[in-house]
């Protein structure tokens, strides 16, 4: 494993990759082409996504005093043009909502899958949530657009009026007691195109046991994505790269995902569109962070814990300091874990205050060669046991718990 080569792939891909854009289009083809200069093919596999565009926000309070703020609303957000009364609805409890049709809410919390449908039932005008910390200064920092994913929205009549502000504005409003505002949303759903690259390696003696390989190439809006996940996409393509060269046991199929920054979207269109090779593959290795020279290794096991033990045992004899632990992951492991295909997660985390990410902080300053080396050797140990295995030792079974936690975390109907 090479830190040095990782690195430039990074510098490659040091630039914004938000779904289905030009940008990721580009970082797609940079991947690609990655593969096939040591000769390894590669395809680009476009998909379908719901996307939205937000082409004015205006909200100015105009009771108890009159100020504009800087306002964005969320993608697939409704439309609204008009003056309401303004209620703070703090955590937007049931209580909390009572009488709010038609007014103008400030919410604490963003708007998602949990409090979507209660917040609809209330029908208030429009929601108002603030972004970032009360301490950003704007010169520092971004208004971040969310966006009300198909996730959220879909199985309901309807659509809210969502809009987001800087957390120091809202908590003004808050303060001022704002009583009334104006406000004009001009908002527009369409469908766009995300992309996976993927490749595949024939095994040379159980080519029907396939361990399938995730890191996803695209960014959040305003990051360069370099720790999130242009670090990962690097691993993966290290590991690509020796196995090429050196033909492995095992099938391998490598899957650098798009759109997973809005839901997991590449990955869970893999594993819709390839049941029959998705039945075939016992394990599912996700590479999610990695570089920051402050931090530590981690391996988050979505299936078996006798696979949680058994990395922790690996990887404390070989002396490397990795946290091992039986949990879900919030990556590309999912959907691979909810078609019943152990997962493990492996990266480096951060050191609180020494790395950034979904900002404009991740950028290429806060990661190093030796860090990328680091976690892409723990990935290559781990890869290499599983491949030489005579037998995979654990079996392809997501236990019962932690298939609850990810349907949980996929907010299916019923959980």
């Amino acid at each position: 494993m090479d830190g040095e080569r990782m690195y430039s792939l990074i510098e490659k891909l040091n630039f914004v990759r938000v779904s289905g854009t030009e940008e990721e289009q580009k970082a797609a083809e940079i991947i690609k082409a990655e593969c096939e200069s040591f000769s390894l093919e590669a395809a680009i596999d476009p998909f379908a996504t719901q996307d939205g565009e937000v082409s004015e926000t205006v909200l100015e309070v105009t009771a108890p005093y009159r100020k504009q703020y800087a306002a964005k609303a969320y993608r697939r957000s409704a439309c609204f043009e008009g003056e309401a009364e303004v209620l703070y609805a703090e955590d937007g409890l049931e209580v909390n909502l009572i009488g709010v049709k038609d007014k103008i809410i400030l919410l604490n919390n963003p708007v998602g899958k949990k409090n979507y449908e209660q917040l609809l039932k209330a029908a208030p005008a429009a929601v108002i949530t603030g972004d970032g910390d009360l301490l950003d200064r704007e010169e520092d920092s971004d208004l971040i657009r969310g966006m009300l994913r198909p996730v959220i929205t879909d199985g309901f009549e309807g659509r809210l009026c969502a809009v987001g502000v800087r957390k120091k504005d809202l908590f003004e409003m808050i303060v001022k007691g704002a009583s009334a505002m104006r406000l004009k949303v001009v908002s527009r759903d369409f469908e766009n195109t995300s992309r996976n690259v993927t490749a595949f390696i024939k095994g040379s003696k159980y080519p029907d046991e396939i361990i399938s390989f995730t890191g996803h190439m695209d960014s959040t809006e305003f990051s360069h994505g370099c720790y999130d996940n242009a670090a990962g996409s690097a691993a993966l393509m290290e590991l690509a790269r020796y196995y090429t060269q050196n033909p492995p046991f095992r099938s391998m199929r490598f899957i650098w995902t798009g759109s997973e920054e809005r839901g997991l979207l590449g990955s869970k269109h893999f594993v819709a569109e390839n049941a029959d090779e998705v039945k075939n593959t016992r394990l599912n290795i996700n590479c999610d962070l990695a570089g920051s020279p402050a931090g530590h290794e981690f391996a988050i096991v979505t299936g078996p814990k006798e696979l949680t033990a058994h990395i922790d045992m690996l990887m404390k004899e070989a002396g490397f300091a990795v946290e091992t632990r039986t949990d879900t992951y919030s990556s590309d492991c999912i959907p691979f874990a909810d078609a019943g295909v152990p997962a493990v997660s492996i990266g480096r985390f951060g050191a609180h205050g020494m790395s950034y990410i979904h900002s404009r902080n991740d950028v290429i300053d806060y990661v190093c060669p030796s860090a990328l080396q680091k976690t892409a050797e723990v990935a290559f140990l781990f890869t290499e046991r599983m491949d030489k295995a005579a037998a995979m030792p654990f079996e392809r079974k997501i236990p019962d718990d932690i298939k609850k936690k990810v349907d949980e975390y996929l907010m299916k109907k019923g959980v």
